[in-house]
């Protein structure tokens, strides 16, 4: 596929059915009818900003069936918040002293109480519930009773992207429920998360030329691209081979620090959980042939398990079909498994790419404590035409983030390949949502709960030894003047690594830590190598035959910084947890590699020239078409010395994982 084409993109849960019984135990409470205009309670936002008046296409007919989601509060908000600041503070004296998924839901979870009333509240209103757990209710009926419940019809409104549908007003349940429930979700039309990876070209990484005549070099500068035109002054240099997963280790440090058995540090002990849209039939055979082809060791048995309901699967107009994110799936459990070798990895799919799929996927994780870390590659955006992550649905999000924090279980997410996600950065990237209306930090990436793992530009030296690290931000540059120039110069941005402000008030971890703050969250938090035109290798099954394929995206650093995590966890024999508040009590230098735009070592600008391999390129004539690169030039995002929105604390030294080993994860 092109790297000038666009890619856009469960546990199945117990149905629970009302039973007459549930509403005996409403004699003891009061509680608000479905009719009253008095003592309601508005759901802040559940009327998105596209459903105005001007825009309105009509009334949804009133027996029509529609189903939504009441996502439910924690039971005491400050109390979870006052623990997590708790146990996961590393100065503090209860510092990982996590609880059990039982203990979380006996001390945060909704009561049977507060489950009734509201099971009766809908009843009275003529929705059913058809499904109940400890972080949501489904609801169906028809529009007409969502207007009893809810105090707002439903309507139809035009968008720049079609008919959308959405409450006509702001949507209120009763004030005795109010501290009960978070909002609704699936009333308005709903948006789809992206997998944030996008293959390229790939030459073979041991040889340096594929069987077809493509070039690449075996560490960055290697191969002068002789018979192309300068650029900036100077001979480009092909694109090193793409990276296999013992070059990652060994640039990174990963493996060579010695664990708690003595071993060197490879995960052992460690469950990574990965979640994604669907689930490709080809894994783990994939995963094992390919790891056998770069030289590492396959999955013992039971060391990988999967999670996939293929039965349950829908692919709506959001959603791409699941072939798309089979690309995804092998690189997150390529590089997982490539830099955590013995770490368990449990795959879990969500029925969709829609939101209400995949938090069931990542609560079928947190649930059960199933994993020690979970690497999400996929990611959203708040500010968007039309918007669909309303308060509710972030609001739900973050309080599922928080159960993870509260039992010890790291969330990591990409995040994002399109720079700051403005709309002019949108215009040209390969990998942006077209949707986004300003420039923000992706979700849930964004969130305080997660850390957020951006990209970087990796080149190693000719004796594969780590040399220098820029941003990950490429501007491309084709050749022009039949061959003779190329142009523009400066190229078009292209492809880029992802951060920037969120909405969310800044967190305490972040506090005197990030220079010239805006007072907000602010991604991403660390960086690891995922370039586009210096990508990592995988093996992927398509249309029956199995291929080694270059792929780039903050996808890639993801699953890679989880297995790090996963290494640290068995060298210092301790469970991790959330990990923002250690990384940034950490000490930046030694740990920290501080990666600028502009390395010293990497020459000014960087260069380097890759192949199309695009469906767009006429390979009737054999002609190849090749394409120059300028790196270190994110879209919006500057890397500097110090913390910075291009790479956050930067990337991981060898000394990373020796500190572990050293101190046990324990702060002196």
């Amino acid at each position: 596929m092109s790297l000038l084409a666009r890619i856009r993109p469960g546990r199945r849960l117990r149905p629970y059915v009302a039973a007459a019984a549930c509403s005996a135990l409403l004699g003891t409470a009061p509680l608000a009818t479905a009719h009253s205009a008095d003592h309601r309670h508005p759901l802040a936002g559940s009327r998105p900003a596209y459903a105005t008046a001007a825009a309105d296409a009509g009334p949804v007919p009133g027996d029509q069936h529609v189903s939504a989601r009441l996502y439910l509060n924690s039971r005491d908000p400050q109390g979870l918040t006052d623990l997590l600041r708790d146990i996961s503070d590393p100065h503090s004296p209860h510092y990982r002293h996590y609880l059990t998924p039982q203990a979380y839901q006996r001390r945060f979870g909704p009561t049977a109480t507060q489950l009734a009333r509201v099971t009766a509240w809908l009843h009275t209103s003529g929705l059913a519930v058809t499904q109940r757990t400890t972080h949501y209710v489904k609801i169906t009926g028809t529009a007409g009773a969502v207007r009893r419940a809810f105090g707002a019809s439903l309507h139809r409104y035009r968008t720049g992207r079609g008919t959308s549908q959405a409450p006509a007003g702001t949507l209120s349940v009763p004030a005795s429920l109010a501290t009960t429930l978070l909002g609704v979700s699936g009333l308005s039309t709903p948006g789809a998360a992206r997998p944030l990876s996008t293959p390229t070209s790939t030459p073979a990484p041991a040889l340096g030329v594929a069987a077809d005549g493509a070039v690449c070099s075996g560490h960055f500068g290697q191969k002068p691209a002789t018979g192309f035109p300068q650029a900036y002054g100077k001979t480009p240099t092909y694109a090193p081979c793409p990276y296999t997963p013992a070059q990652l280790r060994h640039a990174y440090g990963a493996g060579t620090a010695r664990g708690a058995t003595g071993r060197g540090a490879t995960g052992r002990g460690s469950t990574i959980a990965i979640v994604d849209a669907y689930g490709s039939p080809d894994m783990p055979a994939d995963a094992d042939r390919y790891a056998k082809i770069t030289g590492d060791h396959a999955f013992r048995p039971h060391q990988y398990r999967q999670h996939v309901t293929p039965a349950d699967w829908h692919v709506s107009d959001a959603c791409a079909p699941p072939g798309t994110w089979a690309g995804e799936q092998a690189l997150d459990i390529d590089l997982a498994h490539g830099l955590a070798p013995d770490a368990d990895i449990l795959y879990v799919g969500a029925n969709s790419c829609l939101d209400d799929d995949l938090m069931d996927a990542e609560s079928y994780v947190i649930d059960g404590r199933r994993a020690d870390g979970i690497s999400n590659s996929w990611a959203e955006i708040v500010h968007s035409e039309p918007g669909h992550l309303t308060p509710a649905l972030i609001d739900a999000w973050n309080l599922l983030f928080e159960q993870a924090a509260a039992e010890g279980i790291g969330v990591y997410f990409a995040a994002g390949d399109c720079g700051n996600s403005s709309p002019d950065a949108a215009q040209t990237g390969v990998n942006c949502d077209p949707k986004t209306t300003q420039a923000q930090a992706d979700f849930p990436s964004g969130s305080p709960w997660v850390t957020s793992v951006g990209g970087t530009t990796l080149a190693l030296d000719r004796h594969g030894d780590y040399a220098w690290e820029t941003s990950m931000g490429d501007e491309l540059s084709i050749l022009t003047d039949n061959g003779a120039a190329w142009g523009p110069v400066p190229g078009v941005f292209t492809f880029g690594g992802g951060g920037g402000v969120s909405d969310f008030p800044q967190p305490w971890y972040q506090h005197d830590r990030v220079p010239g703050s805006t007072g907000h969250r602010t991604t991403p938090d660390v960086s690891l190598e995922g370039d586009g035109a210096l990508p990592v290798l995988i093996g992927l099954t398509n249309v029956k035959t199995f291929h080694l394929i270059g792929f780039g995206g903050t996808s890639a650093a993801t699953p890679a910084f989880a297995a790090i995590q996963a290494d640290a966890q068995q060298a210092c024999g301790h469970r991790l947890g959330f990990a923002n508040p250690l990384l940034y009590a950490l000490p930046r230098a030694p740990l920290f590699h501080d990666i600028t735009d502009q390395p010293a070592k990497a020459g000014t600008p960087p260069l380097t020239v890759v192949r199309d391999e695009g469906p767009d390129t006429d390979t009737s004539t054999g002609e190849q078409r090749y394409l120059l690169y300028t790196l270190g030039h994110d879209f919006g995002l500057h890397a500097h010395p110090g913390y910075d929105d291009a790479t956050g604390l930067g990337s991981p030294t060898p000394s990373y994982l020796r500190w572990f080993r050293h101190t046990k994860g324990t702060l002196k």
